[in-house]
């Protein structure tokens, strides 16, 4: 397979695992491949944000040209909504309040293992698997994670594929793999596993398991133990 084709088919999802071998391989050894792959994901960010960009105007437009049926159409909203609120606003609020919390409270965790270092080659997996959290690309950081974990059981490799799965949304089987973690080590990444697995638990709306692990931040002194005793005060 040429360089092209897998480079397409990398930003397509569509490696085999030879070809992600492959193509991990020329990262490693071939700078202007690794440059290349570079480019095209900046470029890609770019288109991202310019349809973003049209379809909030294409959206805009068609509700400048709406305005003359919106009067009747917000009335019927309405009155929709407060006949819904009458037989299920407990059901909602209770089955949105952790959300909320969970989108008040969660913030990406940052790369202090592997910072990388613009204009610095790709080296190894770890270091790759690193470039791609960094730069948003979590289907491919989760897969090499998962495959650093494997091959050598470190708590950070288990920590950042866990972290890989919240930002994809996938915070069932980002519990699933924190699960595998011996919440008793008493080692730097305890407690910031403990406060994803909370924020976690929130979104997938499990409140009683986020208590239980935010009660255990909040009594021994540690780095999350502020915001865990904060967030538990507005659960209660």
């Amino acid at each position: 397979m040429d360089k092209e084709q897998l480079i397409i088919n990398y930003f397509e999802n569509k490696l085999s695992k030879e070809e992600q071998k492959m193509f991990y391989d020329y990262i490693k050894n071939d700078a202007a491949f690794a440059s290349e792959v570079r480019f095209q994901e900046n470029v890609k960010k770019a288109i991202t944000l310019n349809n973003r960009n049209q379809l909030k105007q294409k959206l805009q437009s068609f509700e400048n040209k709406k305005v003359a049926k919106k009067s009747f159409t917000l009335w019927y909203v309405a009155a929709t909504f407060l006949l819904f609120l009458g037989g299920g606003f407990w059901f909602l609020n209770q089955n949105t309040d952790t959300t909320v919390l969970y989108e008040e409270y969660y913030q990406s965790y940052p790369n202090v293992i592997a910072p990388t270092v613009r204009g610095n080659e790709i080296q190894d997996i770890k270091s790759t698997a690193f470039f791609e959290y960094d730069n948003g690309n979590f289907e491919t950081s989760l897969a090499l994670f998962s495959q650093l974990y494997e091959k050598d059981r470190d708590d950070y490799a288990l920590f950042y594929a866990g972290l890989s799965l919240i930002e994809l949304n996938r915070h069932n089987e980002a519990l699933v793999l924190f699960d595998k973690f011996d919440l008793n080590k008493n080692n730097g990444f305890t407690p910031f596993i403990k406060w994803y697995m909370a924020l976690s638990y929130l979104k997938t709306q499990e409140k009683d398991k986020a208590q239980v692990l935010l009660e255990e931040l909040a009594i021994y002194e540690n780095p999350q133990q502020q915001v865990a005793q904060e967030l538990l005060n507005k659960l209660k």
